[in-house]
């Protein structure tokens, strides 16, 4: 591509057609303009400027190491050839240029006329007349003239870029290059041939998708149309128009975060992934899934389906928090402004706690996320609730001392196991929400606790609204593996069989939600290992993959719903063991162990024995062993005992907490258990039915 070209192929970008604005064709059209007098005619974007604006003008494109544009007309023939300098302080009324490249400087330019040169900006041009002093292999020598004309030649700001990666695809053919020019309304990239490509397959009415990579990133991709092309085979240079339809980044969903406007305004700070400048801009309203900011149209740099990698979020009161988002809209919302919106895509669990508990804290100033909690206070909370009821505290009381230094060094832990939301007032803690990270992608609440005199302030209610939200917003945070919810409750106690239990039974859809029913057995291990040996033709194995296949046919039977996956009772997790490392590397213990009962090599049940931190859960519901029985005909009692005795050797105690399934087979054996556990499954995907519910039964509850 020749330099004329590269001088041409951008300046006529976004020009205004109508009216009184000077409009050309290409820089020829435009020095001609000049010589023959026509940029003093009165057009609105041509202004004058005097030879002191000159020299500041190339004072700055020296300080920038910059360059300017001379015209040169061929002395035969009226043709134009355009090369690169970069001027040097001016003295006088004379400047010097330094040929920016060794290529630019000719002997054949002796015979050329020198017209003038041109410096490119952002938003405008600047061209003046001048005449050649003397010129050699080093630099050229030029006239400053007492004015120039500048030219506003389009609406918003246009940028070089450097270093990136541009691949155009049309109709499954893939061409590479780089981009060369930005703006938010076209973009000029340089493609280059390949092996296996030619570039007469580029056809300018079909449109194409476009992306931009910075290094290994991907940090746009969108649909665009080719405005023109030009060069050879080897080359060439487009632009492209991209076709900036706002777009949906996640999952349409009727009920979402809202916004705050917040003072004074948080503000986002960040280098621009292709134009590689550093943006302030002040937030104008924001949530915990998003945010949306202000620029003035002119200097509007955002795009939507940009993606800015490491976004400094500086909120009011705390330290900043950094997020990596993308741009899902950008609407003019006057002449002069544009609002952009974003949406999170990842941050860490650090720094979204800190902006849930901003933006929390705006809607109800009681409500503190994750923060420090005096424990003697919070102890004592636990007892005036009636949370420690006497049969609990028998057991909290045999290792008291252990349970209090537990719980200090879980609440002052880093949050990638625990989170909590408190209720105070005055000091007072009213209520308290806590969950742990139990499985892959499953979180699960427990102690769920409020007053009784602050049932009358819907404590309970307040609190279920607030985590439920920071889960809805945070699921779609790689960081935060919060794809499923559960809940252990007693269907006795009303209000959680209220909230959870109610809306399963009313939406009646195990997608969105399920429960199942398990019974609680306190056992104690009364037969002993070796004397409590499995007869002939049976045997408890560690399980393997077909057999958390046939326990998923066998629940899908039985009942439809989401436990498998959320327990992580799936062929993939058998080996993983992720989050038991996530725990240890937070100072905690965290182990489970799956076994088979088998007949003659058919399973006839499965043994999950989760072992955590004792009192981690003060129900010891993350301490326990799960059993699923799948042959309830087939698995009498006396071997379902003697397996069960088999668990000592991996867990101690004299007597471990059992959690049955079905309920049937107990009820079937006449198994005596002490109480009955629903096990309630959220999956956080498929929000929308469930908090419908939810807001139906709270409008109900508050009147």
């Amino acid at each position: 591509m020749s330099r004329i070209d590269q001088a041409n192929s951008f300046l006529k970008m976004e020009q205004e057609s109508a009216g009184s604005d000077l409009c050309y064709g290409n820089v020829l059209e435009l020095v001609e303009r000049l010589t023959q007098g026509e940029l003093n005619n009165g057009f609105n974007n041509v202004r004058r400027i005097t030879r002191q604006r000159l020299i500041d003008r190339l004072h700055f494109v020296n300080f920038s190491e910059g360059e300017i544009r001379l015209i040169f007309r061929h002395p035969k023939y009226n043709e134009m050839i355009t090369r690169l300098v970069t001027p040097q302080p001016c003295q006088g009324e004379k400047v010097l240029g330094r040929w920016r490249h060794s290529d630019d400087y000719s002997e054949s330019l002796e015979g050329y006329q020198l017209l003038g040169f041109l410096i490119e900006n952002k938003r405008e041009c600047i061209i003046a007349q001048s005449n050649r002093l003397e010129f050699n292999e080093r630099e050229i020598a030029l006239t400053l003239p007492e004015y120039g004309h500048e030219i506003v030649v389009r609406k918003v700001n246009r940028y070089p870029c450097r270093d990136i990666q541009a691949q155009l695809i049309q109709n499954g053919i893939i061409f590479s290059g780089r981009l060369a020019v930005f703006s938010i309304h076209s973009f000029l990239v340089e493609i280059f041939s390949g092996e296996g490509t030619s570039l007469k397959w580029i056809n300018n009415e079909t449109p194409g998708q476009i992306i931009f990579r910075a290094g290994e990133d991907i940090v746009y991709s969108g649909k665009c149309l080719i405005v023109k092309q030009r060069g050879n085979l080897q080359s060439k240079s487009l632009v492209l128009q991209p076709l900036s339809e706002p777009i949906n980044r996640f999952k349409r969903r009727e009920f979402r975060a809202p916004r705050q406007v917040l003072h004074p305004a948080p503000a986002i700070c960040c280098i621009h992934p292709l134009i590689k400048k550093l943006i302030r801009l002040n937030i104008c309203d924001l949530s915990t899934s998003g945010f949306s900011v202000e620029e003035d149209q002119e200097d509007s740099t955002l795009l939507p389906g940009l993606i800015i990698p490491e976004i400094h979020l500086e909120l009011a009161y705390s330290k900043a928090s950094t997020c990596k988002a993308q741009v899902i809209y950008n609407n003019r919302t006057d002449e002069t402004t544009v609002k952009s919106g974003f949406s999170i895509l990842n941050m860490s669990n650090e720094a979204y706690i800190s902006l849930t508990n901003l933006v929390n804290k705006s809607m109800n100033r009681h409500l503190d996320i994750c923060g420090a909690i005096e424990l003697d206070s919070l102890w004592d909370f636990f007892f005036q609730s009636g949370f420690i009821y006497p049969q609990k505290y028998n057991y909290i009381q045999q290792n008291k001392t252990q349970f209090k230094a537990l719980y200090e060094k879980l609440y002052l832990s880093p949050k990638e196991i625990e989170r909590h939301i408190t209720y105070r007032e005055r000091g007072s803690i009213l209520g308290h929400i806590s969950m742990l990270h139990l499985y892959e992608t499953t979180w699960m609440l427990h102690h769920f606790v409020t007053t009784p005199q602050s049932r009358h302030k819907r404590v309970a209610l307040t609190l279920l609204q607030h985590i439920e939200r920071y889960i809805l917003d945070s699921h779609n945070f790689e960081s935060a593996q919060m794809d499923n919810l559960i809940c252990y409750f007693r269907p006795d106690n009303k209000f959680p069989n209220l909230v959870f239990g109610g809306a399963a039974r009313v939406l009646k859809d195990p997608q969105i939600c399920s429960l199942d029913r398990f019974a609680y057995i306190p056992y104690p291990m009364i037969l002993n290992r070796t004397e409590g040996g499995l007869p002939a033709q049976w045997e408890l194995i560690p399980s393997e993959p077909d057999d958390l296949v046939e326990l998923a046919y066998f629940y899908k039977h039985t009942s439809g719903g989401q436990m498998i996956k959320a327990l992580d009772l799936q062929p993939e997790h058998l080996e993983t063991g992720r989050i038991s490392r996530v725990f240890e590397q937070a100072g905690f213990q965290r182990e489970r162990r799956l076994f088979s009962l088998k007949k003659s090599g058919e399973i006839k049940a499965l043994f999950s024995l989760l072992k955590t931190d004792e009192g981690l859960n003060l129900s010891d519901l993350t301490n326990c062993l799960s059993v699923f029985v799948l042959e309830s005909q087939d698995l009498p009692f006396e071997i379902f005992l003697r397996a069960l005795s088999q668990m000592s050797q991996y867990d101690h105690r004299p007597k471990i907490p059992v959690l049955l399934y079905p309920l049937e087979y107990a009820d079937r054996n006449g198994i005596a258990y002490e109480r009955i556990y629903d096990l309630w499954v959220f999956v956080v995907e498929n929000s929308d039915a469930y908090f419908k519910y939810m807001n139906k039964l709270f409008s109900r509850l508050l009147t």
